[in-house]
Parts: structure tokens; sequence; C-alpha cells
């Protein structure tokens, strides 16, 4: 084979190898686009599920991350009791989270390909408040629209994603509030007294009884 014909094996060769390779890694940067959004949008679900989670727990931690320290004024401080039965709150927090997440998620802009930003994007948030248990879930649907068509159709290529995040709500402060408001209660009233009486009355015999087993 003389150096005419490898010039034209070569040339053959890269006619074909060439739209290979750039189909795949046109092909790859955008499946990098496409993961490095769902990334930042599964960042920004977890972030407002640990938020939401954290208000729901503390009403009064918005106020203190607008002003920068604790209240110091009865009107400034928010106080919700018993909140897994009045759930009024953990929808307003939830309706506030809902449409800042949104707005954050529209928002960002593609890395690389144009328009590829998440589109279509549906959100919902339904804070689950119970006595035992609560939790903060936010569940995020959108697209990813690919800068290419298939032959013969008008319609997107798109990725279609789905993110569904849940943060316990713990509440410490609601437990610790109520346990002294039982304990103020026992202290101050008269049957409270009584019953005061009779517990550290049993408390006593159990102690005599620990003793004389050990």
């Amino acid at each position: 084979m003389d150096k005419n014909q490898r010039g034209a094996v070569t040339i053959i060769e890269a006619t074909f190898v060439f739209p290979i390779m750039f189909f795949v890694i046109f092909a790859m940067l955008m499946a990098c686009e496409g993961y490095y959004q769902y990334a930042r949008v599964e960042r920004a679900c977890i972030t407002a599920a640990i938020q939401g989670a954290s208000r729901c727990e503390n009403p009064m931690l918005e106020t203190v991350q607008n002003k920068g320290s604790v209240p110091t004024g009865t009107a400034d401080a928010k106080v919700r009791p018993y909140r897994y039965i009045l759930t009024s709150e953990a929808k307003n927090i939830a309706a506030q989270k809902k449409k800042e997440l949104k707005a954050e998620i529209e928002s960002m802009q593609p890395m690389a390909f144009r328009g590829m930003a998440p589109s279509n994007v549906k959100i919902s948030i339904e804070p689950k408040m119970n006595i035992l248990v609560s939790s903060f879930p936010v569940e995020c649907s959108f697209d990813i629209k690919l800068p290419i068509r298939m032959f013969f159709s008008n319609e997107d290529v798109k990725f279609s994603y789905s993110i569904a995040v849940s943060e316990p709500i713990g509440d410490p402060t609601e437990f610790v509030r109520n346990v002294s408001t039982v304990q103020d209660f026992m202290e101050r009233s008269k049957v409270g007294k009584k019953i005061s009486t009779y517990t550290n009355k049993i408390n006593a015999g159990l102690e005599k009884i620990a003793r004389f087993t050990n």
C-alpha cells in the first residue's frame, strides 16, 4: 500500500470516526449539564426542607434570622403552642417556602448549553404535623430540555426529574414548655399538692424497697 492509498484510508476512517466521537462527546456534555442542574435543584430542595422544619420547630427562628438577635419584646416574640393540632402556622411556612423554592429554581441558569435550565417546575410541600412524629416533606418535579430535536418530530427532547426529600421536625422546646406548665400547675393547685404528696410517698417507698433489695 503506497502513501496515496494510506492517505485515502485515513480520510475514510476519519469520516466515520469523527462524527461518532463528536456525537458521543456532545451527548456526554449534555448529560453532565442535566446532572448538574439536578444536583442544584436537589440541594435547593434539601435546604428548603431543613429550613422549613427548623421554622416549624422554632417559630421565633425567622425573627432571630431577620434581626440577628433574640426578640426583646413580646410584640416580636412568636409563640405557637400545640402546633400539631393547630397546623395553620406550618401551612403558612410551607406556602412561603414553596414560593421561595420555585423562584430559586426558575432563576437557575445553565452552565454550558443555552436553554437547559429547569423548566415546568412543580413543587408540593405538605407538612405532616403529628403529636409523636412530625415531618416537613418537599417534592419537586421539573424538566431539562435538550438543545436537539429528533428527525421528523417537533417535540422537544427532555430529561424529566423528580425529587422527594423529608426532614423530621423535633419539638424539644414545646415539650419542655408543656412539662414546665404541668409542673407549675402541680405546685400551685390544691389537687396538684395532694398528688405531689402521694407521689413523694410512693417515691420514698420505692427508695426503701430499692435499699432493702440491694
